[in-house]
């Protein structure tokens, strides 16, 4: 499946990434609508996800990919035709009903085009490499997407990003559908059978609390790394340096989770459990120390997110497939609202990193209560 593996770098190879908000700033736009901009992003994402988990599992999954990635070119479009709140607002929409669309469809069409040639052992090494892709394209964003904006202007480099989501686009049409088990039951049943696999067995209900709690952690913290970064004392023009050379360091990770799974038992939550160890070493070593342990954080939660997705979906029977992958989603989405909501007590970033890290240590060994005595997660 080296197709999904580049689809997958090509989608989020938008060099408009990380200078975005920055690009509304240049157009006029106040903080606060800067803020409402961002909160639009993630309403279709807790919205759509469950619905359109369901309708991948129903009708199409390569449709729904395609879709998203129309709908992501048509949000750089109008940002480029008109940079004004109305037309970002109405882009940002799209692009969280893209994100939607795509969410739980792309793991399900992989599996299942692994499954169909009796190949589903390789899907922890091809989604590995397919989520290392994916980093290598936003490092390469981070990398170059200031200096471009900079250059050829916000405009050009939105229409670059448009391009990228034809050519992701173009890249998906070469899909082949595959639905072992396509569904055919009322959206409610398929709804409750994906909810009740997830909570009636003690390990599957461990696989998907990792992935629900600490593992989406990082890319929560995510938020605030321009901000850490600023704690380490990195000059503003190395933060994009800073950013992609974390990316990097998370492909790698993604990379190695086939070698890890294969050498312990809950290899997801014992690296995750590492994983906040470093994060909260960070904060108490000084200098080079901390951050060399700041950056393995983000190295072994993309481990252990992985490890964790491949051990899910071989989980699913005649579940569906995307519709399951849909309520994690909903479940991570909504988790996140609460952190964030909480961390905003916080008036420090070295606090938000303490907090995160404690939640983070706190939630696996909770988590590790509930592992079932003498069965593998497999």
């Amino acid at each position: 499946m080296k197709r999904f593996i580049v689809y997958k770098g090509l989608k989020d190879l938008m060099l408009i990434y990380p200078v975005y908000t920055l690009f509304f700033e240049a157009a006029g736009l106040p903080l606060y609508q800067v803020s409402l901009l961002l909160a639009l992003w993630s309403l279709p994402a807790v919205v759509l996800e469950v619905p359109s988990g369901v309708l991948a599992d129903r009708w199409s999954r390569k449709s729904m990919i395609l879709l998203s990635c129309l709908l992501k070119a048509v949000c750089f479009l109008l940002w480029a035709v008109n940079p004004a709140f109305p037309f970002f607002a109405f882009g940002f929409l799209c692009w969280g009903i893209s994100e939607a669309f795509s969410s739980g469809a792309e793991e399900a069409l992989l599996f299942e085009s692994l499954k169909s040639k009796g190949e589903e052992g390789r899907f922890e090494r091809i989604y590995g490499r397919a989520m290392a892709a994916d980093s290598i394209a936003v490092a390469i964003s981070s990398f170059s997407g200031g200096y471009l904006a900079h250059l050829l202007g916000y405009r050009l480099v939105v229409l670059l990003s448009m391009l990228g989501s034809l050519l992701t686009f173009a890249v998906a049409l070469g899909f082949q559908d595959v639905n072992l088990q396509r569904q055919t039951q009322p959206s409610f049943a398929i709804v409750k059978q994906a909810f009740t696999h997830l909570v009636k067995k003690r390990d599957v209900l461990v696989l998907a609390a990792l992935l629900v709690v600490p593992i989406s952690l990082a890319d929560m913290l995510d938020e605030y790394d321009a901000l850490i970064a600023a704690s380490y004392q990195v000059p503003l023009a190395f933060v994009g340096v800073w950013v992609g050379g974390r990316y990097l360091l998370q492909a790698l990770g993604a990379v190695l989770a086939e070698h890890v799974s294969s050498r312990m038992l809950n290899a997801g939550r014992i690296v995750c459990l590492v994983g906040g160890f470093l994060l909260l070493a960070s904060r108490l070593i000084p200098s080079i120390g901390g951050l060399v342990c700041y950056f393995l954080f983000y190295l072994l939660l993309a481990t252990s997110s992985v490890i964790q997705e491949n051990r899910i979906q071989l989980s699913i029977e005649e579940q569906g497939r995307a519709t399951v992958q849909s309520l994690i989603s909903l479940a991570t989405n909504l988790h996140a609202l609460l952190v964030f909501t909480a961390l905003a007590l916080f008036a420090s970033v070295s606090t938000v990193v303490g907090v995160v890290a404690l939640y983070c240590l706190i939630s696996c060994i909770g988590i590790g209560w509930l592992l079932p005595q003498k069965r593998k997660l497999r």
